[in-house]
């Protein structure tokens, strides 16, 4: 997939002293996989070439790759996935600590495994762990020390009819960065309901309890999430909500709400309109050690236009309504940006051998 892209934004660095700036940039795409009826493999590359119209946020060029195995057999399947990205804090920091620069990337190492096995047909046993690596160069560097992350998850799967299932598990997590007073962990039980209302509606959620140690304060909270996805015949609704701790590159565990509702309608066999909305809330911690803003509020909608199998060009305006970080954190700040992007997107060549 290629794709070229311009935009204008408003204040993209979320601050009360705002101006607007624009941008250029062209991503590059590639996926090399090798399937059969029971494994798969995947190395998927992708670059971006990003400039600003303001020199001052530097270099905004980002890189990744991503790759995955995945094995099935007659009673298990075995799933393997491993990333590199390096990407600038514009982007990965924004809505997180706020500390933003285009001459600083976030870089991250990511690993995972994913593990079932059908002691029967009703009864599956799986397993899930994860190690992130995060670290940071360039001139902000030294005000983001990074974090190594690992986590881990083993439960029973009971499949109660053909519609749904219950997982109950252990999980934990434990976060060290370099950072004073950045070692934090959580451990817990978790169950989690998946069920087919109907063939287009989709009910996922979960819920859990666990014991934390956040800033050498130990606690207990409450994890939860929950999905709910309806197809239509032109239409596709998406509810979401989380409530859960996330890794921030400053060294510490945040407890954060975030709530999603998105919608895309097909207008015509070529043209598709979409709009979504998120919030994030912050818990009140979070804000009084200056970890992150209280909450973030963003709208956008768009359009996407297919005037070919290969070929399509969208039209996207967003707007984010936010506190300013750090001693400004009771003043609201905005942002308006718009998008146009144009795709190619080639038919994939298969070879059989």
């Amino acid at each position: 997939m290629y794709s070229s892209s311009v935009d204008y934004d408003s204040n993209r660095r979320l601050v009360t002293d705002s101006r607007g700036t624009g941008s250029a940039f062209l991503t590059a795409d590639l996926r090399f996989k090798r399937a059969l009826e029971d494994s798969e493999i995947s190395i998927e590359p992708r670059y971006t070439l990003r400039r600003y119209s303001d020199s001052a946020l530097g270099n905004g060029d980002e890189r990744s790759i991503a790759a995955s195995v995945f094995n099935a057999r007659e009673r298990s399947t075995l799933q393997l996935t491993a990333s590199y990205s390096d990407t600038s804090t514009l982007v990965s920091e924004l809505l997180e600590t706020g500390i933003v620069s285009g001459d600083t990337h976030r870089q991250q190492i990511q690993a995972g495994s994913g593990w079932s096995w059908s002691q029967t047909e009703r009864r599956q046993l799986v397993t899930q762990l994860s190690y992130i690596d995060v670290s940071y160069h360039g001139q902000a560097s030294d005000r983001l020390p990074g974090f190594r992350y690992p986590t881990g998850s083993v439960g029973e799967r009971f499949i109660f009819s053909e519609s749904g299932s219950i997982t109950v598990s252990a999980f934990g997590s434990a976060l060290s960065s370099d950072v004073q007073g950045g070692s934090n962990h959580e451990y817990g039980l978790q169950a989690e309901l998946t069920y087919f209302l109907s063939e287009r509606t989709h009910l996922d959620g979960s819920i859990g309890e666990s014991s934390r140690l956040l800033n050498g304060e130990s606690s207990h909270g409450t994890d939860a999430s929950a999905s709910l996805t309806h197809d239509m015949t032109r239409a596709n609704l998406v509810l979401t909500y989380t409530r859960s701790l996330v890794p921030y590159g400053i060294g510490f565990l945040v407890e954060r709400q975030q709530a999603t509702a998105s919608a895309q309608y097909r207008l015509t066999p070529f043209l598709d309109a979409n709009i979504s909305a998120l919030r994030i809330q912050n818990n009140d911690t979070t804000v009084r050690l200056g970890l992150d803003r209280r909450s973030i509020n963003t709208v956008s909608t768009g359009l996407t236009w297919h005037p070919t199998e290969t070929w399509s060009a969208g039209l996207q305006i967003a707007g984010v309504r936010t506190q300013a970080p750090t001693i400004h954190g009771d003043v609201n700040v905005n942002e308006w940006r718009s998008l146009v992007t144009l795709t190619w997107s080639p038919l994939p060549r298969a070879r059989s051998w």
